[in-house]
């Protein structure tokens, strides 16, 4: 689960990067915790030796765009083309070292970024299209060589009017070409615009229009302060509440960024709780618990009998796994039960 910050320079990516670590982090890749009241409240109840909670590796490796005197430089192409997700940060504050544009303007910055990733796939696809064209084996029905035809010939009109690939839906075989070419607008994006403090409650009218729109086009988008959120971050967790309250906010910014890039992924998060460790696990959602056993251990799934489900609303309810049992609420499922968000799980196995 690599969530790549792109973005120009000086737009505050490293100051949101850490501020998203809670300041933990060494050097420019971490793991961050998904922030998940439920998990904090089953820790609190079962008091486990040791507690793992669901986590996004974050990378702050990936080169400025723009700093190689072209959009995207072969060096950003091969570390971002390793992503799974984009988390894009726009600046949208006043800043003497921000050289990419003297003024300030985030749609203008938003929109470039999102128009060159496009362009970007448009040139793979108008390559590889001029190469199959001339093939024999590009013109007979059936082959992959004419799949793979009829896949580019079909995508790339979209590409060309400047949408993203992300928005059309792919049969299997075409999954298998998007995955191998690797384009850049099949990934998820979260965009955060880098505001400054007097705006961190309360972002411009402009900006709320422009959050709007990305938002009905499907694309999480926030505004966070990232020199606010660090500070946040370095605070202690009992200090932290007062100082957001006096900024107008609830809770840091970076939290409902890491729970957005998550759920870009297709995540849900399914629990087990013991005394040695508790531990929340993300997983694909749609998957069954056959593939839940397996995302715990390989073995598990081999020995797979039955799944003891207590979702947490009904532990919540009952405020542990014991008297949700007890209550009778615990249900035994097979292999094909579709794991649900909020789960809790036991595998019964051979073993």
């Amino acid at each position: 689960m690599k969530v790549g910050l792109i973005g120009y320079p000086q737009t505050g990516k490293s100051s949101l990067y850490r501020a998203a670590s809670r300041a933990q982090a060494k050097g420019d890749i971490t793991a961050v915790p998904v922030p998940d009241p439920r998990f904090d409240a089953i820790v609190a109840q079962v008091h486990p030796k040791k507690i793992t909670p669901a986590t996004v590796m974050l990378h702050d490796d990936l080169e400025p765009t723009g700093t190689s005197g072209r959009a995207f430089s072969t060096k950003f192409l091969d570390s971002a083309r390793r992503m799974e997700v984009f988390l894009h940060v726009v600046r949208c504050f006043e800043s003497p070292m921000a050289p990419f544009h003297a003024s300030i303007d985030p749609i203008r910055d938003q929109e470039a970024i999102e128009i060159e990733m496009v362009l970007t796939d448009l040139q793979i696809v108008e390559s590889r299209l001029e190469r199959l064209i001339k093939t024999q084996q590009a013109r007979q029905s059936g082959s992959p060589e004419y799949n793979e035809r009829m896949f580019c010939e079909r995508v790339k009109p979209s590409l060309e009017n400047g949408e993203a690939l992300r928005l059309q839906e792919f049969n299997e075989v075409e999954e298998t070409f998007v995955k191998n070419y690797q384009f850049l607008t099949t990934k998820p994006v979260v965009t955060c615009f880098n505001v400054s403090e007097d705006e961190a409650a309360n972002p411009s009218d402009i900006l709320k229009t422009r959050m709007d729109a990305l938002n009905k086009r499907g694309t999480p988008v926030f505004s966070v302060c990232a020199t606010l959120e660090e500070e946040v971050a370095q605070l202690p967790l009992e200090d932290q509440p007062e100082f957001l309250e006096a900024m107008g906010l609830s809770e840091p910014a970076s939290n409902k960024v890491i729970q957005s890039v998550y759920d870009s992924m297709g995540l849900i998060t399914f629990f087990t709780a013991g005394e040695n460790e508790t531990r929340a696990w993300p997983l694909r959602n749609g998957s069954n618990a056959l593939k839940a056993a397996g995302t715990i251990h390989n073995d598990i799934a081999k020995g797979f009998i039955r799944a003891e489900v207590v979702h947490y609303s009904v532990y919540e309810q009952f405020g542990s796994l014991d008297a949700a049992y007890s209550a009778g609420k615990m249900t035994l499922e097979g292999k094909e039960y579709v794991i649900q968000d909020g789960d809790l799980l036991h595998i019964r196995n051979k073993s």
